[in-house]
This record gives C-alpha cells, structure tokens and sequence, in this order.
C-alpha cells in the first residue's frame, strides 16, 4: 500500500468507526427489544410490555435500521451521501421521543435516549462534513492530475 492509499484509509477509520457503532448500536438495541422483550422493559421502565407486537416492530424496526445506518461502510468513500439520512433519521428519533416522552411509564429514560440520539447526530453531521470536504479534495486533485496530463507541450522556438 501506497503513502497515499495509506493516507486515504486513515482518512475514513474514525468516519467508519463512529458509523459502526451507531449503526450496531441499533441493530444491538432492535434484537433485545425484539427477543427479550419483558426484560428490556423491567430494566428501563419498571413495568411489564401490554401490547408484544408493537414492541416487538419497534425492535424490527430498529434492526432494520441499524442495517441501513452500516451500508454506507460498504464504500464509504461513494456512499458518505447516505450518512445524512442517518442524520436526518436521529433528528426525527430525537422529535418522536421528546414529543412522546410523556406517554411512557419511564419518561426519564426516554429523554435519556433522545439525548443519546441527539449526540450521535451531532457526531455524524461533523463525520459527515469531514468526508464530504475529503472527497472534495481527492476529486480536485484528480482533476489538477487531468488538467496537467491533457495540456499540450509548448512549442520551442
């Protein structure tokens, strides 16, 4: 591997690493709902589920999701433009659980998770601001490269 190759990885490890972990966070989170449904809601709201189903979608849900949040790690480098749908989901979680925190038997908590939420798009709107500024720089340089290799030589006289 070449300095440059080198330097281009090093480039995406955080961006990567910090999308990881959102997008695991909630496949993790959406596979305990959905298998240990009763003691995810013991734990954090002190009261039996009522109603398994729509816990048990809110947990298919957030698998789902996480799934969606670790596609752009395929090629992160082509897809960082998905990264703002990740962003744009986290902003939407934040609105749904502040504005339906008082429904819950553990408001607490719920706020705890926009929080949680609210940083993580906080996190990814800086990761995504740094990738898009290094994609920029590599396809101006690749056009610098362009530019040098279509001009014609000068002429002596």
């Amino acid at each position: 591997m070449n300095s440059v190759s080198g330097k281009k990885s090093k480039d995406l490890f955080w961006p990567a690493f910090i999308l990881f972990l959102v997008g695991m966070h909630s496949v993790l989170l959406g596979l305990i709902i959905y298998f240990f449904t009763d003691l995810f809601y013991q734990l954090f709201f002190a009261t039996s589920v009522e109603n398994l189903f729509f816990v048990r979608q809110s947990g298919t849900f957030l698998f789902l999701a996480g799934l969606f949040y670790l596609y752009p790690l395929l090629n992160l480098r082509n897809l960082y433009n998905l990264v703002l749908l990740v962003i744009v989901s986290k902003v939407v979680a934040v609105i749904f659980l502040v504005s339906n925190a008082g429904y819950t038997a553990a408001p607490l908590m719920i706020y705890l998770a926009a929080f949680f939420d609210g940083l993580m798009a906080l996190v990814l709107v800086i990761i995504y601001f740094r990738l898009r500024m290094n994609v920029a720089r590599e396809k101006n340089k690749g056009v610098l490269k362009e530019e040098v290799l279509m001009d014609p030589p000068e002429e002596q006289a």
